[in-house]
């Protein structure tokens, strides 16, 4: 695919992008410090958005908490909660509920809006649909703000503003614009790594997020303080696509263009056409079985998103309970270690594995076994100790979903990559309903038998993508075999 992009500087990064290699031994700090940010697009758009999410998601869980205490007891019993086991049953079942009530609300909206962001950056533009989930977030982190300032606000209004957050396509749309404008604008040799850094992003601020939060809710013991500088980092995701995101946009030919005149505008962006080409994009049969590659990792992804998603709605209920009884600072702490452990592993290794040309389906393997080791753990975890070696026993999980995006997105044509990065952020927010909604019923009815049983579910429904990308694995090295040796044979025919 060609790419025409809208001013000078854009097309120098494009051409970096697909061309760079690194510097000259005898160049300066200075000139491959400079070769890096040339590269650099979106990156800080997902870094800043996920920082400032991660940031959220602890503290929101706890104001949640705190929320539904305060609606069904007074504060002495609030502040003594772990010793009142009537209590405590009432706010983990509610708070359970509530934080499914608060998904359903984000993501039911986040698949429609995720299917036309994905078929206007194929079509017009795929800067501007990173912009979207941002300004969604900057209005849902103001209902926060006054949900913690005034105790009279119920703890329902988290379902207003996380319906506000879906209409603006939530965070999977803001994995799916920042993934479609890099595989735009990277070759399928250096797309690997360049996909794997950029989830390295969400790890990064993953780590980070948590501590900021955990450290200012400590100084200033106030919620709203903590959702002031979150919104405060979503308007800088929105300054810093305005200003600094070039825009991509596919070179066509004077007749496609004319179909995309602004009489047409209005008609093609709000039809049912996105749907159906987002639907084509991953069920049309394709040549060299890339079908068959595509439905299977798709159905890896599915899997392997329900127990991410599933298994954050409920581990701070885990931790909040006996006999661990965290605070929202420690858990902030554990959250931060363990995406700061996955970001270390992601990012130090990704380019040995590029170097040691190891299979994605392999790297993803691997990713899924270290998992499943940590989800084990953690539903028997009884001590502190216990839990912070979750993170690392579970610190390869995140070459799972870089290597399934990566495999994805070579799965199809250029054009096809804002459909395919839709269809996927449609599966993500199914998978972030259906993960919320197995797991918050799921754990209430079992937290009286064995708190951890849904973490050793999840570890065994990791069996099921292990066994697919095992095999995906073994038939993509067979394939491979076949085409190199037809190859030789046709060369030595010819010779």
């Amino acid at each position: 695919m060609e790419r025409s992009v809208s001013d000078a500087s854009s097309t120098d990064l494009v051409t970096s992008t697909d061309s760079f290699t690194p510097a000259a031994p005898a160049a300066s700090r200075l000139d491959k410090f400079k070769n890096v940010l040339a590269i650099v697009t979106v990156e800080p758009v997902l870094f800043f958005y996920m920082l400032a999410t991660f940031m959220q998601y602890s503290v929101f869980q706890d104001l949640v908490y705190q929320k539904t205490c305060q609606s069904n007891f007074n504060s002495s019993v609030c502040q003594n909660l772990n010793n009142n086991s009537y209590a405590l049953d009432v706010v983990q079942e509610q708070a359970s509920h509530w934080i499914l009530g608060s998904t359903a609300a984000l993501t039911i909206p986040s698949i429609i809006v995720a299917n036309y962001l994905g078929s206007y950056s194929d079509l017009y533009d795929r800067k501007w649909p990173v912009l979207f989930p941002a300004c969604g977030m900057v209005l849902a982190s103001i209902v926060y703000i006054l949900m913690s300032l005034y105790d009279s606000i119920p703890v329902s209004m988290i379902v207003l503003a996380s319906f506000l957050s879906g209409i603006f396509g939530g965070f999977v749309s803001c994995i799916m614009s920042v993934m479609s404008y890099i595989s735009a604008v990277t070759s399928e040799e250096s797309r690997s790594l360049r996909v794997a850094m950029l989830e390295a992003m969400t790890f990064c601020g993953g780590t980070v997020g948590p501590f900021i939060g955990g450290a200012l809710l400590g100084a200033t013991q106030s919620h709203a303080a903590v959702f002031l500088v979150i919104m405060a980092f979503y308007v800088l995701v929105i300054l810093y696509v305005i200003f600094l995101v070039p825009s991509v946009k596919d070179d066509r030919s004077a007749d496609e263009q004319l179909i995309l005149t602004s009489e047409n505008y209005c008609r093609k962006l709000f039809s049912c056409h996105h749907f159906q080409s987002s639907l084509q994009t991953c069920f049309k049969p394709r040549p060299n079985n890339r079908r068959r590659n595509l439905l299977l990792l798709i159905a890896c992804a599915l899997i392997t998103m329900t127990v991410t998603a599933g298994e954050m709605d409920v581990a701070f209920l885990f931790t909040k309970d006996d006999p661990l009884n965290w605070s929202y600072e420690t858990y902030s702490y554990y959250f931060g270690l363990k995406f700061g452990v996955g970001a270390l592993s992601l990012i130090a290794l990704s380019p040995v594995v590029r170097r040691l040309k190891l299979q994605e389906a392999i790297t993803c393997c691997i990713g899924l076994v270290s998992k499943a080791a940590g989800l084990v753990l953690h539903g028997f975890a009884t001590t502190n100790t216990m839990m912070f070696c979750v993170p690392f026993l579970s610190m390869f999980n995140t070459f799972c979903l870089p290597s399934i995006r990566s495999l994805l997105s070579k799965q199809v044509d250029p054009n096809e990559l804002g459909k395919l990065f839709a269809f996927v952020a449609s599966i993500e927010n199914i998978c972030t309903l259906l993960g919320s909604i197995v797991f918050n019923i799921l754990y209430p009815l079992t937290r009286s038998i064995f708190r951890g049983f849904t973490f050793e579910l999840a570890a065994i429904m990791l069996i099921i993508p292990l066994v697919i990308m095992s095999y995906l694995s073994y038939q993509m090295k067979r394939e491979l075999y076949y085409v190199s040796t037809a190859a030789a044979r046709r060369s030595d025919t010819s010779a």
